[in-house]
């Protein structure tokens, strides 16, 4: 489902937001980092177990990469476990565990195969089942409970053939002339569990007196005539996942059976927030997955690697490519706890929001950095490393699988600019402060962080009015919101800048909180963390004060015209 647009952020809260609102680091709330009730924790470690168990014993992740094919009887042994219900009650056969420990699961699965982890995320996150707390008292809502209690597969068609960003759909909804059904026409692209799912949710734009509006239109396919599987869909990763593109041919769903907003032309405000988590578990728990086992394959390898007699882990090139990957899952453990350990989505909304692109795009560098570090024995495959006798570490696939994580969800560097728009916006309505007296930059010093991590807090401060000064400035320049978000690489360099600047908040909030044995190295690892961070950050503040930029719309509509001069064609 596309959650780019979480819907009115003013009904919602984020404690990210609260500072940002104040323009100032508000580390007495930050700073508090969220923790998992052990009673609640030792819940997800039994499944988390029961799950790596079953899956090692059910599924051979080479086989189905190979083939594109899961297992027979796969998903049925997934439903017989209650594996396909992880957040339902028990009432209804599920497991009524937890948003995180739902999470740990989805990512255990992730980490043995991706797709299978991903069916667990396409089902817990964006089936029918997810979207109940957005469904008003009344058939609709009893319907979707008798249909996870009876064990249906579910998903979301959200992707037209005209893309997913577009505000209204093409696919449409008619309401028949008796007014007891809409009749759904159009074409669903890359839907997760688009072949296999018995109750499907899709988006679609009904007019109804010259007024537009999107829904949600949940259809029973088992009894559906005008639906049909048009093709299954195959990826570059995440193979063996159930996906296809869908037709619908006037395919009726019963009036009670739409979820509409009836004061907005937009899908209810809740399913975009409820989305949101869907898209951290579809695609951040295997993210996260991928990039533990990066780190394991990493040690592995430097066990049993020398260069001309000296260890290869004792070179200083790849301590620091090993200490950043640490950094780098650290991180992403950091935010995806923070996003989704105790509060609901109301009040998760920026980091849930930028939560998918903190995992992807950070197990993208990771699965990179360790492709660089395994150099040929990582681009090779697992079938040519087993024909010359050699250890079997699936990186190839991984790196595979980690590239589509990027995409699944909407495209990386279009949800950087949604972050970009959801902090101009809080301008543009007022919420946000305009600027701060320099007295207030720094926040006050935290004694339970090293030396280096107090400095790096103080430059989260300043950094944070920083960047509340900019959005204040710019927003002020042009009155028109339209206009400004026209400049998109300036606002996506916003939301990369504020992405950054959270995952630096959840970061030192952990190792401020980390007592024992542990707290040394989570102090130097958010170190390590908060370093790169800066560098990546200051990146970006060079893209948005450059003092000239390249006409790249004359070079672009130069080359698509072919109009340009230079030859850049092939021999």
């Amino acid at each position: 489902m596309n959650s780019g647009n979480p819907g009115d952020s003013r009904s919602s809260t984020s404690e990210f937001l609260e500072s940002f609102d104040a323009g100032r680091l508000l580390w007495s709330t930050l700073g508090e980092f969220p923790k998992q009730d052990p009673e609640n924790r030792s819940v997800g470690d039994r499944i988390v177990q029961e799950v790596g168990e079953f899956l090692a014993s059910t599924l051979d992740p080479e086989e189905v990469d190979r083939t594109g094919r899961l297992p027979d009887g796969f998903i049925a042994a997934l439903q017989e476990r209650g594996l396909l219900r992880l957040r339902a009650e028990p009432e209804l056969g599920g497991l009524g565990l937890s948003e995180y420990n739902a999470f740990r699961v989805i990512e255990c699965a992730a980490a043995w195969s991706v797709p299978a982890g991903q069916i667990l995320g396409i089902q817990a996150g964006v089936g029918a089942g997810a979207m109940i707390p957005a469904m008003p008292e009344g058939e609709l809502r009893d319907f979707v409970r008798r249909r996870i209690a009876e064990g249906m597969i579910s998903g979301f068609g959200d992707t037209d053939e005209s893309g997913q960003n577009n505000a209204f759909p093409s696919m449409t909804a008619t309401l028949t002339e008796d007014g007891s059904a809409y009749l759904l026409r159009g074409r669903k692209l890359f839907t997760g569990h688009g072949t296999v799912a018995d109750l499907l949710g899709v988006s679609a734009t009904l007019t109804e007196a010259g007024r537009r509006r999107v829904g949600a239109f949940f259809v029973d396919t088992r009894d559906a005539p005008g639906f049909q599987v048009s093709a299954t869909l195959d990826y570059l990763g995440s193979r063996g996942l159930p996906n296809g593109e869908l037709v619908f041919d006037d395919v009726r769903v019963p009036r009670e059976h739409a979820l509409l907003d009836s004061t907005g032309d937009q899908l209810p405000p809740l399913v975009g927030l409820l989305a949101l988590t869907g898209r951290v578990y579809f695609t951040g728990a295997p993210a996260l997955a991928i990039a533990r086992n990066c780190l394991i394959w990493s040690r592995e390898f430097l066990a049993r690697r020398a260069i001309d007699g000296r260890e290869l882990a004792s070179y200083d090139s790849v301590q620091r490519i090993v200490a950043t990957t640490v950094a780098d899952v650290y991180a992403m453990d950091s935010v995806a706890r923070w996003s989704l350990t105790g509060r609901g989505p109301q009040d998760r909304l920026f980091e849930r929001f930028v939560a998918k692109n903190v995992l992807t795009t950070t197990a993208w560098r990771v699965v990179d950095r360790t492709m660089s570090l395994l150099a040929a024995e990582g681009f090779e495959t697992v079938d040519s490393k087993a024909r010359r006798g050699g250890p079997v570490i699936p990186l190839e696939r991984a790196f595979r699988d980690a590239r589509g994580l990027r995409v699944a969800g909407n495209i990386d560097f279009r949800l950087d600019e949604q972050a970009g728009q959801l902090l101009l916006k809080r301008h543009y309505a007022g919420q946000a402060k305009d600027c701060t007296p320099d007295g207030e930059l720094t926040p006050e010093a935290d004694p339970r962080l090293s030396r280096s991590n107090q400095e790096h807090l103080k430059h989260l401060g300043r950094t944070l009015v920083e960047l509340g000064r900019l959005c204040a400035s710019l927003t002020q320049a042009c009155p028109d919101p339209e206009e400004l978000f026209s400049r998109q690489h300036t606002v996506l360099a916003i939301g990369r800048i504020a992405t950054e600047l959270f995952t630096v908040c959840a970061v030192l909030s952990r190792a401020a909180d980390t007592a024992g044995t542990d707290a040394g190295v989570s102090q130097d690892i958010a170190d390590v963390h908060s370093t790169q961070a800066w560098h990546r950050i200051a990146t970006h503040w060079r893209e948005l004060h450059a003092f000239s930029e390249p006409d790249y719309t004359k070079v672009s509509d130069s080359w698509l015209a072919g109009t340009a001069s230079v030859d850049l064609n092939s021999h």
